[in-house]
């Protein structure tokens, strides 16, 4: 009954989507969640990618989902994504099975030390014992899903040892009374200034709706406001946002406010640098955000409630100073990555989401993508890897049609995550950017070495069209874009860029600018 209890546990907190690879020792959990009538499951055979499935999937549902594996190997795979979900706030269940303690270090096949194997990357971890009541495992269940959604929310790990017989004749799932979890939240200090020239940076934010009432208090103090792409300020555009924040000399400012997670512009982070001005940031969320040690005051608060009682005073010439001059580019006549941002900005459908791929993707999108509409942003920005970035694009598919841009050395990471892409609920549409390399690395000085191409930028001669067909995802042309969003099945799109004359191009680009 233990598996039971655990899966009924879990379904009555809320937790209702788990996703599953084949195994052995994990039988008696994923034959339980099929036994659940309120369970939904997901399999996928690759626990790597399974586990940034699961990532995708709570990021669209600003919520938990399990992930249920078998013992060994298979719990190792899970380390890139429990990482990811623990630097970019991502609540997550992972259920692992594992050998009871008579099996363990003795030699016994698929055995491995299991317990706090993902270390400081969860909030909250337990190996459970073997037997127990079912209060014990009901009460346990409700702290770990407390602890994933409490402040700072994250990955918790919940090991399960399971005996044989793991299978056994299906028994009647009684419902238990759900545990009721409070969770508080941190209420605002009122804050006030007599300052009147502010700057409002706004990163990514812990909730969506959390990005009006920072729009509302920009408009009320006329303050300019630099929104990063993941904070999905720009689907809202007002006067009061700066949007060529990089690419203009910016006058200095009295105070600062930073609300959610840090700023993927490194610009930004070299203007503040030049600063000493007082800088406040605001997020629910404990964790400091300040690589460059520049915050005078940290405020853990729901950013509502900040908003509400935040007063400074007011300049009217204050925000005629600043001149949002979109930059102009001496035209080589290569289609880059700055064009294909440009066409995308005029293209996503109003109700796609966008996932956005680290390395140059998301650069170039806080640079140039400006939609008038759609159903938001999503990247895997904790760590900014560049390994499960598919498999999180097809788990954000299972609730929003979604537009994935990415580079083509995320997607040769995650190519066996492909098929996950003919399983999902909505449509989703895979851009790569291919330019035969580590684009990003090409701004990095190492890109003068003689060993450069081989050693950091992985030079490839490979095309994705034959990787598409082989997986049966229908492919096009980046210059057919508008067909794919046409059809109502997920797709892989591919823009080649001409290498030599793209990377000099992006290199010059500073100096190419015309404000």
């Amino acid at each position: 009954m233990k598996a039971s209890w655990i899966i009924d546990a879990l379904v009555q907190q809320g937790v209702v989507h788990f996703c599953t690879a084949p195994g052995s020792r994990s039988t008696p959990l994923v034959d339980a969640a099929l036994r659940h009538k309120q369970a939904t499951l997901h399999v996928h055979y690759d626990e790597r990618g399974l586990g940034f499935f699961a990532l995708g999937l709570s990021k669209a549902l600003e919520a938990p989902a399990a992930i249920i594996v078998t013992s060994g190997t298979a719990v190792g795979n899970l380390l890139p994504a429990c990482m990811e979900a623990h630097h970019s706030y991502t609540p997550l269940i992972l259920l692992t099975a594992d050998r009871p303690a008579e099996l363990r270090a003795c030699g016994a096949n698929q055995t491995a030390h299991q317990t706090n194997i993902f270390g400081s990357f969860t909030r909250w971890q337990i190996d459970l014992p073997n037997e127990m009541n079912e209060r014990y495992f009901r009460s346990t269940i409700a702290d770990a899903v407390f602890h994933t959604l409490t402040s700072p929310k994250g990955p918790v790990h919940i090991n399960c040892p399971f005996q044989e017989p793991f299978y056994t004749p299906p028994l009647e799932a009684v419902a238990g009374k759900p545990v009721q979890l409070h969770i508080g939240r941190v209420k605002a200090s009122p804050l006030t200034t007599n300052a009147s020239k502010g700057v409002i940076l706004i990163g990514a934010l812990p909730n969506k709706k959390d990005v009006l009432p920072i729009l509302q208090l920009g408009q009320t103090l006329n303050w300019p406001i630099l929104a990063d792409i993941l904070s999905n300020a720009r689907l809202y555009p007002i006067g009061q946002q700066i949007r060529s924040f990089d690419y203009i000399d910016k006058p200095t400012p009295d105070i600062i406010l930073h609300f959610g997670e840090r700023m993927t512009s490194k610009k930004i982070l070299e203007w503040l640098n030049t600063l000493q001005v007082e800088m406040i940031h605001i997020s629910p969320n404990p964790r400091l955000q300040d690589p460059a040690r520049l915050v005078t005051s940290r405020v853990q608060s729901d950013i509502l409630e900040f908003c509400q009682t935040f007063e400074a005073g007011y300049d009217p010439a204050w925000l005629n100073a600043w001149e949002d001059q979109p930059p102009t580019f001496l035209e080589t006549g290569v289609f880059t990555e700055v064009h294909m941002m440009q066409t995308l900005s005029q293209l996503i459908p109003q109700d796609f989401a966008v996932f956005l791929g680290s390395g140059m993707p998301i650069r170039d999108a806080d640079h140039f993508l400006f939609p008038k509409k759609g159903a938001g942003f999503f990247a895997n920005r904790g760590l900014s890897g560049i390994d499960g970035n598919i498999a999180s694009l097809a788990g954000i598919g299972e609730f929003y049609p979604t537009l994935g841009v990415i580079g083509d050395q995320a997607a040769l990471y995650d190519i066996n995550s492909l098929p996950l892409l003919k399983k999902t609920k909505k449509p989703v549409i895979l851009l790569i950017s291919n330019n035969f390399g580590g684009g990003i690395f090409h701004h990095l000085p190492i890109a003068n070495s003689p060993h450069f191409e081989t050693f950091w930028a992985a030079q490839h001669n490979y095309t994705f069209e034959k990787i598409a067909n082989f997986m049966g995802l229908p492919y096009f042309p980046f210059q057919e874009l508008h067909k794919a969003f046409q059809r109502n099945t997920s797709a892989m799109i591919e823009l080649i860029t001409d290498r030599a004359q793209n990377y000099q191009y992006q290199k010059n680009t500073c100096s190419m600018l015309k404000p």
